[in-house]
């Protein structure tokens, strides 16, 4: 469950008892193979059976990928065939799909479900029946994505590569159709890369990213709709509206990237924004947390003396969470290039509704540490800047402090990052 990120949520998150009918909706959604990752016993045996394998650059004796059939307008080869749907109550029984664990979690609901759309291409044959399921019911839960892998049932993984990193066609089309029934839209994403979508961030009320779960996908997928799970992850990437955009991450050198409109005046690409579509370190709760009272054990730091950064975090919403505080320094003058930040710790921090903690990060300054001209780890004097939020575009408190003096070191000496103390 900690995994989940919480990228999106205008309210209708977590479903309100009042919801009677849940329109389920996605190819993914009676399919619990798709909760599983390219490198799982599960992906394995499909790779055995599919007429391709990526990885060892390989066919099944039999094997013609022509010959095989496809998920239309692609030439990704359908998993969608009893051949597969046999493999995974053999290897995991308990295994439920989300349409089945829907059911299970929501037993004063009506749950039901339509095919909708594949994994990729254009297909819109089936957007019919399930637009008429959502314009039935009080809510709809639609999933999206692909299928992360390494053969030719995949849409990504090793060997496996795409152009796009946008949903396929089909998806982008049908949430475009269904937002026009004015019903709430959940969307769920799961693959190996994270959510990228104009047509998502524009309709949808909701994204939860919920990557590969595995086999308790569907419990902690549903349980966080419900809101028996209170979602706490956090992206470990940058995403990018388009491929155009890659590299984008947040420790860019700095000046460049989507900081250099400081100084070359241009904000954003001719036609996208610079900035990432979701931030390094993003991810909403179903509560609120409070960041207040930065203070520093010192401010004026040796190279090889430890700092201690504290601050107070409250929970100051109606229900329990846990959120993951990140630490970020900045050198603002050095004498090689640096990162804009760089993120050099984190926590974990459960707060039961309307409690405080006060979290102390202890620094060792040679977490600034960088290798300089000479190819030497170099601790360099100067002034550092704190920041402490909930992402790395979420800032909540600032501060500064000064290493006093220049100190090279063993690169085997080096931190890493700093540790926190909560109370």
């Amino acid at each position: 469950m900690e995994s989940l990120v919480l990228l999106k949520n205008d309210g209708v998150l977590p479903i309100k008892k009042e919801v009677k009918r849940i329109a389920v909706v996605g190819c993914h959604a009676k399919n619990a193979r798709s909760f599983f990752g390219g490198y799982t016993h599960l992906s394995m045996v499909e790779t055995y059976y599919a007429a391709a394998n990526a990885m060892a650059g390989t066919r099944r004796k039999d094997g013609d990928l022509e010959a095989t059939s496809k998920v239309p307008g692609t030439q990704i080869e359908s998993d969608e065939t009893p051949q597969f749907d046999e493999i995974l109550p053999l290897l995991s029984p308990q295994s439920k799909n989300l349409f089945e664990e829907m059911q299970v979690q929501f037993p004063n609901a009506e749950i039901t479900y339509a095919y909708g759309y594949p994994i990729a291409g254009d297909d819109q044959s089936h957007f019919d029946e399930a637009l008429k399921l959502i314009s039935e019911a009080d809510l709809c839960v639609m999933t999206l994505g692909g299928k992360t892998g390494s053969n030719s049932l995949s849409t990504m993984g090793e060997g496996v590569d795409s152009t796009d990193i946008n949903l396929p066609v089909c998806q982008d089309a049908f949430i475009k159709k269904a937002a026009k029934l004015n019903k709430p839209l959940i969307g769920v994403h799961l693959h190996g890369r994270p959510i990228s979508s104009d047509a998502a961030d524009q309709y949808l009320n909701a994204i939860l990213e919920a990557w590969n779960p595995s086999e308790a996908g569907a419990f902690a997928i549903t349980s966080t709709l419900k809101g028996t799970n209170n979602p706490s992850g956090k992206l470990p990437v940058s995403v990018a509206y388009n491929a155009g955009q890659i590299p984008i991450y947040y420790n860019h050198p700095n000046g460049s990237a989507y900081h250099q409109a400081r100084s070359i005046g241009f904000q954003n690409y001719v036609d996208r924004p610079h900035t990432p579509r979701y931030f390094f370190g993003h991810g909403l709760s179903y509560t609120h947390y409070d960041y207040t009272n930065l203070t520093l054990s010192q401010t004026q730091v040796a190279p090889g003396a430890n700092l201690k950064i504290s601050f107070d975090l409250k929970n100051s919403g109606s229900v329990a969470g846990t959120e993951i505080v990140q630490l970020y320094l900045s050198d603002r003058y050095a004498s090689m290039t640096r990162p804009v930040m760089e993120l050099v710790g984190f926590a974990r921090v459960p707060l039961k509704a309307g409690e405080q903690k006060k979290i102390t990060f202890t620094v060792e300054p040679s977490v600034m540490a960088f290798l300089d001209k000479n190819m030497q780890w170099k601790i360099e004097k100067g002034d550092i800047d704190i920041k402490v939020g909930a992402s790395s575009n979420d800032i909540r408190c600032e501060g500064h402090f000064n290493i006093t003096e220049d100190l090279f070191i063993e690169g085997r000496n080096r931190a890493f990052s700093a540790k926190a103390n909560i109370e």
